[in-house]
């Protein structure tokens, strides 16, 4: 049996990956930053699937050195998932160096390994930045826009590392190396821990804090497809030395609260605001500055790649987007 390394095993998304290289018939073997929160992970895994004798830990960190090599001795590939997740204005550093050093450590012990392909968990933020409004897989975002978040620099820096440190070695020891650019991820998780995109997304519309939907859109995705993809990607021979843009559809706010309120979700807000009215209360609320800009506009993106090399054909986003909604209410976590 083939053994896959997945990087941060108790990831949102990792975790998804997770349970379907195990349904798919390999041995997995995930990093934790604590070895502690190992049976709790496995306990949540096994509600999902039967993993006894398929799963291994280890310990890593993304800012250490130690344990990398060892850690992916043995393995056929890897999937690079971890990664750190803050959204807002912070400390660069915070989130830069444990993203790029992380990916450092794990793409170097993978080379070192020379395993059979490398899959990278990038984002949509490593390609919107960059003033457009139309996007494909080939867009990248621009370091040199200084409205970027920290969280778009580092998921921006890391991608780059790994394409240019791939064409920096000798042909004898490149390894196969591709990366995954979800946008917005929803859904259920499969621990007892709420995604950072579903409290973004989903936890301030069901309970009641937003009094109004500004007339923005966003693209979303099933987290089950996100992980889908992984795996494909991991496999398909073309997929090699390819990016993949994932997104399931494009939305506006509201269309979101119309599926939450129909699913019961009585809280969400009911009622789109004028623009005027957003760029007017912007002047007093830094986050509603940064939306001004993208007031009406509906970005368009082409997942080319994905449909044509990978042949993914997503499940539409509406119950993964009501999934994440019974979860926190489930939780007691709105």
């Amino acid at each position: 049996m083939e053994k896959v390394f997945v990087s941060g095993g108790s990831g949102y998304i990792a975790l998804h990956c997770i349970k379907q290289l195990i349904e798919q018939g390999y041995l997995v073997k995930t990093s934790l930053r604590s070895l502690d929160k190992a049976e709790n992970l496995l306990k949540c895994l096994s509600r999902h699937v039967n993993c006894k004798d398929k799963i291994e830990f280890c310990q890593l960190n993304l800012l250490s050195d130690n344990g990398w090599d060892e850690a992916i001795q043995g393995c056929d590939y890897v999937l690079h998932v971890a990664s750190p997740v803050i959204i807002g204005r912070v400390d660069v550093d915070e989130l830069v160096k444990p993203a790029l050093g992380g990916l450092q450590r794990c793409l170097k012990a993978a080379v070192k390994n020379k395993v059979k392909r490398f899959v990278m968990t990038s984002s949509f933020a490593a390609i919107y930045g960059n003033g457009k409004s139309e996007f494909n897989d080939n867009d990248w975002t621009d370091l040199s826009n200084e409205e970027l978040f920290p969280y778009e620099i580092s998921k921006t820096k890391a991608e780059l590392f790994l394409w240019e440190y791939i064409e920096s070695l000798n042909d004898s020891e490149k390894i196969e190396v591709c990366a995954i650019n979800p946008v917005l991820v929803v859904g259920p998780s499969l621990s007892d821990s709420v995604s950072i995109s579903n409290k973004i997304a989903i936890k301030k519309m069901i309970n009641g804090s937003i009094p109004f939907n500004p007339k923005l859109s966003v693209s979303v995705v099933d987290v089950k497809d996100v992980a889908w993809a992984h795996i494909k990607a991991m496999k398909e021979k073309n997929a090699a030395g390819n990016r993949f843009l994932l997104s399931e559809k494009t939305m506006w706010l509201s269309d979101i609260s119309n599926i939450l309120y129909e699913n019961g979700f009585k809280k969400v807000p009911r009622y789109t605001a004028p623009n005027w009215l957003i760029k007017l209360l912007s002047i007093f609320t830094g986050s509603l500055r940064m939306a001004v800009e993208r007031l009406g506009e509906k970005e368009i993106l082409h997942t080319n790649n994905a449909r044509n090399i990978l042949k993914w054909e997503p499940n539409t986003v509406d119950q993964a987007i009501v999934g994440s909604a019974k979860q926190l209410r489930d939780l007691n976590a709105l």
